[in-house]
């Protein structure tokens, strides 16, 4: 089969790929709580419809499934455990397709409030949209991902690369971490080397102007302020926990301007270019590209004092720092101890006091992928090919399941449909043309790079 040919295949079977959008939509997995039984069935059942031996891995139980699926390029069936597992090692290059299945949770007392007044879940189609929660972020992704490796799967003996293979994970936990999904995969499965790979390619929320080549890392932190409570009026005593923190709160936003990253070279010439710039600014907003290779501080949460005439002894104000690439959370928190160290955080005499802790759990460092890798090429030409635009590469300001397998040295790219609406408290929808599109650069570009026919 000719490239040409594959493509104008699954162009033709578009109403197929739209229906199993839906339905996949239609099936709530909302996390927390995290319950993806439904929805992950509905892939299952997708994938298997399409020949495709489907494993279920649940650390978590039945509620949270992960969806694992892989075959062996060439002719020839796939083969047992071992002869698959002396692929992966034999030299030949081994794909990683990625995306998750649980979806950001709603507020169902407002169900009234979306479109056509048909809920979060409906999974309406208006021709041009497909409406509800996790549309976005990222069920058409997922679903584009599975499609793909459906489609691969059943012509992979045009796929004439030798001893190479491509592998499926559909995962139930990405919104609260990724504990039991992604990571778990790559660090805690027994079979983890298997979903390693040469490359990952991803269908996150990315736009179809960008391909994302790496990913702002995060530092989430609870600072406790405690000085002496009194009454409202005796502040010639204590000027309280809640004055305190607002002076720390501007010190620490001053991290966006006296910290810098480490940065390769090649990366900051990559990021001048001004059509490079116009596309993070289009994507993500104006300023975003003044923000993507600097720290960011958001102020989540600040929570003092329990009534308006008394002093507050503590206030607890929780912060959201993003570390751009080239910068680690150790040369931030070596910032943070000396301004802490300062009298005005730290007078025993006034009873002031300032200690922090980090949330380990949330906190992550940046991560990237050579912006040269030969996945970007092949992810640009397909998408120039189904699109006739071609896309950038650049870092994403939020974060994904590609970071566990840059951590992990393994380069991952994401390329999906354009974030508007994302994690909208109502009316998130999803293009249907670029959903399309994305299933077929996410096939192409792996066709292209396991050597299908041309």
């Amino acid at each position: 089969m000719k490239r040409k040919a594959f493509i104008d295949l699954i162009a033709s079977e578009h109403e197929d790929h739209v229906a199993l959008l839906e339905r996949f939509v239609q099936a709530p997995s909302p996390n927390p709580p995290g319950d993806t039984l439904d929805a992950a069935n509905v892939l299952k059942t997708y994938l298997e419809r399409q020949g495709v031996a489907v494993r279920v891995l649940a650390p978590q139980g039945d509620a949270k499934p992960n969806l694992v699926a892989e075959f062996s390029c060439g002719d020839g069936d796939d083969g047992d455990d071992d002869e698959r597992a002396r692929r992966i090692d034999d030299n030949g290059r081994r794909v990683m397709m990625n995306g998750h299945i649980d979806v950001f949770p709603v507020d169902e007392s407002r169900g009234a409030e979306w479109k056509h007044d048909r809920g979060p879940w409906s999974g309406y189609n208006d021709g041009k949209y497909i409406w509800g929660r996790g549309g976005v972020d990222m069920k058409a992704g997922t679903a584009a991902s599975a499609i793909a490796f459906g489609y691969l799967y059943r012509h992979r003996q045009h796929l004439k690369l030798s001893r190479s293979s491509v592998a499926l994970s559909l995962v139930s936990d990405e919104e609260t971490g990724g504990t039991f999904g992604s990571r778990w995969l790559l660090e805690q499965d027994p079979d983890r080397e298997r979903w390693k790979g040469d490359v990952m390619i991803n269908a996150e929320p990315g736009g179809l102007r960008s391909i994302r080549f790496g990913e702002k890392g995060t530092l989430r932190m609870t600072f406790t302020v405690t000085t002496k409570g009194l009454h409202g009026a005796y502040t010639h005593i204590s000027e309280g926990a809640n004055r305190v923190a607002s002076r720390l709160v501007n010190r620490l936003v001053k991290i966006e301007d006296d910290v810098t990253p480490d940065l390769d070279e090649s990366i900051v010439e990559h990021m001048r270019r001004p059509e490079v710039r116009s596309v993070v600014d289009d994507i993500m907003g104006k300023g975003a590209s003044e923000n993507i290779l600097r720290p960011t501080v958001n102020v989540g949460v600040m929570n003092g004092g329990i009534k308006v005439n008394m002093i507050p002894d503590r206030c607890l104000v929780e912060v959201d720092i993003r570390l751009p690439i080239g910068l680690t959370k150790e040369v931030v928190l070596s910032y943070i101890d000396r301004v802490l160290d300062d009298r005005e955080f730290k007078d025993e005499e006034k009873g002031v006091n300032v200690e922090y802790a980090v949330q380990e759990a949330a906190s992550n460092p940046s991560s990237y992928g050579a912006v040269s890798h030969e996945m970007v090429g092949m992810l640009a030409r397909a998408a120039e090919d189904v699109t006739g635009k071609i896309p950038l590469a650049i870092p994403s300001l939020g974060a994904t399941d590609a970071k566990f397998w840059r951590y992990h040295g393994v380069p991952a790219f994401v390329y999906g449909v354009g974030p508007d609406t994302m994690a909208a408290a109502v009316d998130e929808r999803v293009s249907i043309d670029e959903f399309l599109s994305v299933i077929k650069v996410h096939a192409v570009a792996v066709w292209d790079y396991l050597g299908g026919g041309q």
